[in-house]
């Protein structure tokens, strides 16, 4: 008698992971379209500024006498349109600034949490699907959609600050600064690794607390410290340059930068070459309260007779602005992968 054997079906983990995928998407689903509706809201902000709202600005500013010094109704118009443009562009980048807390919170408390806080995840591990593939449908899953949606929205946002850059200068005579957290965060890439390392500190906060309202704020909180810590000491990442000398025309050295450069600090320098804080009283040196004004000379003058010889800023030029970004974006990705690799750990000590 000849027995036959039949090799066993090389497509059975596809089909498993298929099926966790189908069923974490059937699961979330709400969610799912909560997240679509939301980027729509943002999409919907940032191409009606690009589009009407640009239209009626570069108008305007063809039609309107801007060189005159006399308000008048067209010029109010004016005003008015660019004032609706940059409210629309402004509200868009509060979409985009959001999404990290939004996504982190999500992650934190339903992604993980509830399924462990109500036993769902202890049932799909008995139907056929290791722990291990769980956590990776609840990574991968995630992470695509919320980066598909952050990508699109931050496009959008450099197409429609693209498109208004022109009429903005020519009405206000000024250009953005490239630092502020709207500008850095939109125009930039780090809005992507900081959504990624949401849901990932967020899976990993649900698996370690269990609960789902404890986990949310745990996560919120989390993000919320991360994203402040980086706003306020974003200009450690990277070495600033230094610029030594006074400009006549300016009120501090700390300020004689241009418009792209992002002043740091800035004050003295001593006989010995230290840099040193300073006050700048030898201003009024220059800029006498009564009497004609100063010059140059007359500030070195004085600041030579207070023991300094020069004055000195630091700051950072335009094209630091991608070295800033990359540093960061490395720094929420290392964040992210610890967190990945923690969460694995963590689900392998509890399903020992």
């Amino acid at each position: 008698m000849t027995t036959t054997l039949t090799p066993a079906s090389t497509d059975a983990p596809a089909k498993v992971l298929g099926g966790i995928a189908r069923t974490t998407l059937r699961l979330h689903r709400w969610a799912l379209w909560l997240w679509t509706a939301y980027v729509a809201l943002g999409t919907g902000l940032l191409l009606w500024a690009r589009g009407p709202a640009a239209n009626e600005l570069r108008s305007l500013l063809a039609s309107c006498d801007t060189g005159t010094t006399v308000p008048d109704a067209c010029l109010s118009r004016l005003d008015a349109a660019l004032g609706s443009y940059e409210t629309l562009l402004r509200t868009g980048s509060y979409v985009i600034l959001l999404i990290p807390f939004l996504v982190g919170a999500w992650a934190a408390a339903a992604l993980t949490a509830r399924e462990m806080e109500t036993g769902t995840a202890h049932l799909a591990w008995t139907q056929s699907v290791t722990p291990a593939r769980w956590l990776t449908a609840k990574l991968a899953l995630p992470a695509v959609a919320v980066t598909a949606g952050t990508t699109l929205l931050l496009a959008l946002y450099r197409l429609t600050h693209i498109e208004g850059s022109g009429p903005f200068e020519a009405v206000t005579h000024a250009t953005r600064s490239p630092w502020g957290e709207d500008f850095f965060t939109g125009m930039g890439v780090v809005m992507v690794p900081r959504v990624l390392c949401g849901v990932a500190v967020g899976v990993l906060l649900g698996l370690l607390l269990r609960r789902t309202l404890a986990s949310l704020g745990t996560g919120l909180l989390l993000m919320a410290t991360g994203t402040a810590s980086f706003t306020a000491g974003r200009q450690h990442l990277w070495p600033a340059e230094i610029r030594y000398g006074y400009a006549e025309d300016e009120s501090s050295p700390r300020w004689d930068t241009v418009n792209d450069e992002w002043p740091m600090d800035s004050g003295a320098v001593t006989r010995s070459g230290e840099l040193v804080g300073y006050d700048y009283g030898c201003l009024d040196a220059v800029h006498p309260s009564d009497g004609p004004p100063g010059d140059a000379d007359d500030f070195y003058a004085c600041l030579r007779a207070d023991g300094y010889t020069d004055v000195w800023v630091t700051y950072h030029p335009e094209d630091h602005f991608w070295p800033l970004q990359l540093v960061e974006s490395g720094i929420w990705l290392a964040v992210a992968a610890l967190a990945v690799f923690l969460s694995y750990r963590v689900l392998r000590r509890r399903t020992a």
